[in-house]
């Protein structure tokens, strides 16, 4: 029984994997899993029959198309996302950019875009969705890290993850400011930590007990910000996020 446990555990993981990265040589995901090599083959195998794994022309390992239909048709009934949709095609609406809803993994102390609405104009976003990233940089991340407790804020602190953008590295005196602005505003604005030469405003929601669940963002480039004033696209991610609070039965800023 043990056994079993821990197969499928450790399947599971495997399968986790390819939320990070659509592809992996076996080589890395023994590694990334911390596992010898001959029994991450073993647990892939395992998948393959399935078709859960598949493997490209390249011979890495990747998602294979059971998979994919599962992860799509759970993605469409998340509660969550039929209720931010609606959300973000409003704030779409209104400001004509590219709108954002990300979300905490607590456990893991990283977030992930899962969710967007795209505007009418050539010049959007491509965001990478459903991929881990660090809290650290870019206003979706920071204005959730605000709201969870000092322990974890010195533990992501730590890490020192450097930029996603262009590798700078950490400040930590300029992130608790950073931090203390978007308690203070309840939404947070920065400029070019995620996308070069653009603007994020975000705003956290929150679930019935109170806890940080995520946040909605705008993405602005900066030829289009001076056309937007920075309060009102403020006041329409933090309205945004108290209603998705609203509705998931806690109590809005």
């Amino acid at each position: 029984m043990s056994n079993d446990t821990g197969t499928v555990n450790r399947v599971l993981r495997i399968l986790s994997c390819f939320a990070a990265q659509p592809a992996w040589g076996l080589n890395d995901l023994a590694r990334a899993l911390d596992l010898p090599r001959a029994s991450a083959h073993r647990l892939l195998n395992l998948c393959t029959p399935l078709n859960f794994i598949d493997r490209n022309d390249a011979g890495q390992y990747v998602p294979g198309v059971e998979l994919y239909r599962m992860a799509s048709r759970i993605a469409a009934e998340m509660p969550l996302h039929r209720m931010a949709q609606p959300v973000l095609d409003a704030i779409r609406d209104e400001t004509d950019e590219t709108v954002l809803l990300a979300l905490l993994v607590r456990s893991e102390l990283r977030m992930f875009f899962s969710l967007s609405a795209s505007p009418s104009h050539p010049m959007r976003y491509a965001v990478d969705k459903n991929q881990l990233q660090p809290l650290t940089w870019g206003a979706p991340g920071r204005t959730m890290l605000a709201h969870l407790s000092e322990v974890e804020i010195d533990t992501v602190i730590t890490r020192g993850e450097p930029s996603p953008l262009d590798g700078r590295p950490l400040d930590a005196q300029e992130l608790r400011q950073s931090l203390a602005h978007s308690l203070r505003d309840g939404y947070l604005c920065t400029h070019s930590q995620r996308s070069r030469d653009s603007w994020g405003i975000a705003a956290p929601f929150f679930n019935a007990s109170g806890e940080i669940v995520g946040s909605i963002n705008i993405t602005v480039p900066d030829f289009r910000f001076p056309s937007h004033s920075r309060e009102r696209l403020g006041k329409l991610v933090r309205d945004g996020a108290n209603a998705l609070t609203s509705q998931a039965g806690g109590s809005g800023a």
